[in-house]
């Protein structure tokens, strides 16, 4: 019978319990009936920040200080509780095996198992396909301690020096929720006069029961599995025997030293057969309930020669530490159990059945609480059975009901359409351990008005009934289960009644409409997301997610723990706006058209400013592009020890990566560098000509694939993928100029067009409107400083527009063959790489395995990268291109006069380019990206979607913003994964875009 018999396994270690505390309604302001949130007793403001609900719960009385006492200035209030911020995590941490039985005697603690690993985890998320996931602590009521379900999808047994990338022994996953089931009061004795004393003092029981016939029941077959192991394996072949069975007591809570911060408990368990008619999630056995508050359950079994006891939270701890052990150790240490005496077992004949010694009890960390005794008088039929001492008693429920589904939540009827939300769940009785049926089977609910319930015969026979559950009104209610001491409870949660809200057309379903009815009460009473995550209240955040929202809450996805809300507090109504929602966002995307297949003529200022932009976003596409592929290169240094290995001859390693000195030879990685240089330029110079016509400064969007085809109607594909011959061919089909024939539409044709509309256009420019975009001088040819040497991108009319027009054609295509610019051009640099690639005798590709297009999340012609620690490094790339391009956006918003190179905005963003871009590139370039073969490369950036204030003042607070939070983002990568430098220049960037906004700085340089 479970864990009543043999083999078992016993384990120990600790949980981390990150559970949120603002939702138990400590003063009255959460109706769960309606999920309504007041303050001072009036509905809360949803215009407000939701920061001042926060703040208001914070300061409630009472508040209590660091030490627990009450202090009006306290630290800690009861109203938001000691974890406001927790997001229901849960984790078991250095749990270990720690004895093993596999037949009658001593537990013992030296098998080769003792020490292996046990883990519960979550369910796997095949949207976000995450590791590391972890299982969730949910209150179905959260005022009640009585309510807790976890969730979890998965548990596994590795070596005890397993590693994260070892295989386990043992994994399965587990197909339910598992719930609390005996709930003990005063566990440890000693009380210090905390606010939370009573929580310390709780001990909580939870059973969980895996499948052997699940598929993904597995011991591994490619690893030497240890003796006892084996003889567990060989006990599950009998027929009788359903999977195995886990059972862990949770206890004494570790004094929170901080608001917002998870808490650890004790973790002592024990490991055993699943046996046929056993329920998955109550533990077996005959069912002894305490008459001392202070005392737990007690579950018997009595054999032919012992008789075995299942009493993990039966006895109390006497004394408790101050403080926790060590940061290994992190809850308090615990004084001996109580002393009750010899505890003994009688039938209700008064015959004795078993002696419990005093020292046998008290020695609960090498047994946990389950252990056997020698039955005193065999053959014996006993009746109800007592247990007990001068000091403590124990009586037999001789009916026992329960159901593996403890915790329920309902749907609310839905009155207009006449509907009912019924759930049948099963229910076992048990009479003295075995099954059997009532005569008068009694389940109530509490508040009828809440809730009906209805019995009827079940399938499963003897011992079993059905009883189904529909909800009448919302609220928080149970169901009780038999009567006297064998009284046992169902939680049950009716949720709020939104069917209203299933009328609402999806066309009416916007960002405002889904916060306020939805959103806002998960802003107000669960502050992790914004404070971890994202603020529901950012409509920028939620749109961006709006897939990925309806994903998590998916009522297909309720039973994972992964759902969200993690609560489980979102009726069947409100989750399926998140559809609607996500259906709104979609139509709000304009389909890209493609443009047409032959040039045309611009015949219109309108039309000119669109082809313009087109134009920023074609210099950004190859600007990023050229970039990819030079970071694909390994740097000199790199190369020199490719030589050193042989991979590389040293000629290979010159045109690679040019000169030993260092000086202007940098091979191909350094030619590449220099046109992606350029290219930022023509970026620049394009846009220019674009504030010239009276036009704000565009960011551009970096486009590739079919959306780069339909966007600029080229045929040559736009790509970011590591160098190679390949690669350099389609560069060289970029540049390639309009003085050599070519099939098809080109970058050049494309100029063409603007520069005839510029010429010819009439009304383009404001008369006397002066210079516009400001100026630059870096990465201009030599040829441009011998016969311009003032030039820096200058345009206020038509000729400086034309100017800058030819500029970027001349830059890239080179005028003509017999043109002294054409040996210096884009066109003819890449040729001339080319030929020195294609002239060797073996073919060379100097590029590191890079993806071809890396991306976070799916997109067209693109790959995801997997590999997590690249994948949080492509996060700070992102946020720090978008950054940079914010910074630049500021900056041209003020519709500087002056030099670019002076503008305090403008050298920062090209100080984030150079010291945060460039080092994220080539570091990406050297990580795993999760598919066999290829490193990761940084990520085809996303469009620029956010927005700074045009005000300046108020534009740099929101830049310093971003800096603060991709420093502190940054600061949260492993060590390995980024130096300080980056981290620090974000820092620094924090600090001067501060003072730039409060005025202590000047805007130039």
């Amino acid at each position: 019978m479970s864990l009543l018999d043999f083999p078992r396994l016993h384990f120990r270690g600790f949980a981390r319990a990150n559970v949120p505390t603002g939702n138990r309604n400590t003063h009255g302001n959460i109706d769960i009936a309606t999920n309504a949130v007041s303050m001072a007793g009036e509905a809360v403001d949803l215009s407000r920040p939701p920061a001042e609900f926060h703040a208001h719960l914070k300061q409630l009385a009472p508040r209590f200080n660091a030490a627990g006492k009450p202090d009006p200035e306290g630290i800690f209030s009861l109203a938001a509780g000691y974890n406001f911020c927790g997001n229901n995590h849960f984790s078991w941490e250095n749990a270990r095996i720690t004895g093993v039985q596999l037949r009658d005697g001593e537990v013992d603690t030296q098998d080769a198992l003792v020490g292996a690993k046990l883990g519960l985890w979550g369910h796997y998320n095949e949207y976000l396909r995450t590791t590391f996931n972890r299982a969730r602590w949910i209150d179905n009521n959260p005022a009640q301690p009585d309510t807790t379900l976890i969730y979890a999808g998965q548990f596994t047994l590795s070596d005890r020096l397993a590693t994260p990338n070892t295989p386990t022994l043992f994994t399965a996953d587990i197909a339910q929720a598992h719930s609390v089931r005996w709930l003990g009061s005063g566990h440890i004795t000693e009380r210090s006069g905390h606010f939370l004393d009573e929580e310390i003092g709780r001990s909580r029981l939870f059973q969980f029961s895996v499948a052997k016939q699940d598929p993904h029941f597995l011991f591994n077959a490619d690893l030497p599995l240890p003796a006892s192991m084996l003889a567990l394996r060989q006990a599950l072949d009998d027929d009788e025997v359903l999977g195995l069975t886990v059972q862990y007591a949770l206890f004494n809570m570790s004094t929170p030293q901080k608001p917002d911060s998870p808490v650890f408990y004790d973790l002592a368990g024990s490991i055993g057969l699943w046996r046929r008619g056993e329920l998955a999630t109550y533990p077996a056995g005959r069912l002894l309930q305490p008459r001392q508050g202070s005392l737990g359950p007690v579950l018997v079994k009595v054999h032919a020669d012992r008789v075995s006891f299942n009493m993990p939270t039966a006895i109390p701890f006497t004394t408790r530490d101050t403080g926790a052990v060590s940061e290994q150790h992190p809850t308090h240490a615990l004084g001996g159990k109580q002393r009750l005496g010899d505890l003994l077992l009688h039938d209700d004949a008064g015959t004795l059945l078993a002696r419990i010694p005093e020292p046998l009890y008290r020695d609960h960390w090498r047994h946990h609480g389950v252990f056997d005794v020698p039955l005193q008088h065999a053959g014996a039929a006993p009746g109800s059975l007592s247990l007990g001492s001068a000091q403590a008693q124990w009586d037999e429920a001789d009916w026992v009901l329960q159901s593996d589904s403890n915790q329920l939540y309902l749907e609310a009827p839905n009155g207009k359409k006449h509907e009912e939300f019924p759930q049948t769940i099963m229910l076992q009785s048990r009479f003295r351990g075995e099954l059997a049926a009532p005569a008068a089977l009694a389940a109530e609910p509490e508040d009828g008005a809440l809730l009906a319930v209805r019995q009827q015969p079940s399938p499963l026979g003897l011992g079993y009934t059905t009883l189904t559950l529909t909800g009448r009104r919302p609220g928080a209610t149970r169901v009780v289960l038999g009567t006297g001491k064998g009284t046992q409870y169902l939680g049950v949660r009716v949720l709020p009644d939104d069917w209203h809200l299933d009328e609402v057309p999806a066309e009416q379903v916007d960002y405002a409409f889904l916060y306020r009815h939805v959103m806002s009460y998960y802003e107000l009473v669960y502050p992790f997301m914004s404070d971890k995550v994202f603020s529901l209240a950012d409509q920028c955040k939620c749109e961006t997610y709006s897939r990925l929202m309806w994903q998590m809450c998916d009522p297909q996805n309720r039973d994972k723990s992964y759902y969200m809300p993690s609560t489980r507090e979102l009726s069947l109504p409100k989750s399926r706006l998140f559809l609607k929602y996500l259906t709104q966002v979609e139509a709000a995307a304009e389909a890209a058209v493609p443009a047409p297949a032959v040039p045309h003529v611009i015949g219109c200022k309108a039309e000119l400013i669109e082809e313009l932009k087109k134009a920023i976003d074609l210099e950004l596409s190859l600007m990023l592009q050229y970039l990819y592929a030079a970071y694909s290169i390994p740097n000199y240094a790199q190369g020199e020890a490719l030589v050193q290995s042989g991979r590389w001859q040293p000629a290979e390693l010159e045109l690679a990566c040019g000169a030993e000195d260092r000086r202007r030879n940098s091979g191909t990685r350094g030619a590449l560098l220099e046109i992606a240089h350029e290219e930022m330029i023509h970026y620049l110079l394009v846009n220019n000509v674009l504030m010239a016509l009276g036009e704000p400064f565009y960011s551009g969007t970096p486009v590739l694939g079919q959306q780069a085809r339909r966007r600029f109607g080229l045929d040559t594909e736009f790509a970011f993928e590591p160098f190679s011959e390949h690669v350099l061919a389609r560069f060289v089909r970029f540049e390639w100029p309009d003085y050599i024939p070519t099939p098809g539409k080109s970058i050049a044709t494309f100029y063409i067009a603007i520069r005839q509309a510029v010429a010819e256009l009439p009304g383009l420019f404001e008369s006397g409107g002066g210079k516009r975009g400001g100026e630059h001088h870096l990465f201009l040819k030599e040829l441009t400083n011998r016969a311009y040497p003032g030039y820096q991108l200058e345009v206020s009319d038509r000729d400086s527009a034309l100017f800058a027009i030819d500029f970027v054609t001349e830059q890239g295509e080179g005028v003509a063959v017999d043109s002294p610019h054409f040996a210096s051009s884009h066109f003819q640099r890449l040729r001339a790489i080319a030929g020195k690639f294609s002239s060797r005798d073996k073919p060379f590709e100097p590029a590191l395995p890079a993806l071809k297009n890396p991306v976070l999340e799916a997109r067209a012609d693109c790959t995801v990268v997997t590999d997590q620690k690249a994948r949080a490094l492509m996060q700070l790339y992102q946020g720090c291109y978008e950054l940079t391009f914010l910074m630049m956006a500021h900056h041209f918003a003020q519709q500087p006069l002056g030099s670019l190179r002076r503008s305090r905005l403008m050298n920062a963003s090209i100080d984030i380019m150079t010291g945060l871009l460039r080092p994220l590139s080539a570091a990406l370039m050297n990580m795993p990206s999760g598919l066999p073969g290829r490193q990761a490369g940084p990520p085809v950036p996303e469009a620029v979607s956010s927005r700074v204030s045009s005000d300046y003042s108020l534009g740099c607070d929101m830049l310093a913003q971003k800096c603060l939070a991709l420093a502190q983002y940054a600061r949260s990568l492993e060590s390995d994964v980024i130096g300080m430098a980056p981290i620090e220049m974000l820092e620094f960037f924090n600090q001067q875009l501060t003072d730039l906004s409060r005025g202590k700085m000047s805007r130039e340089a």
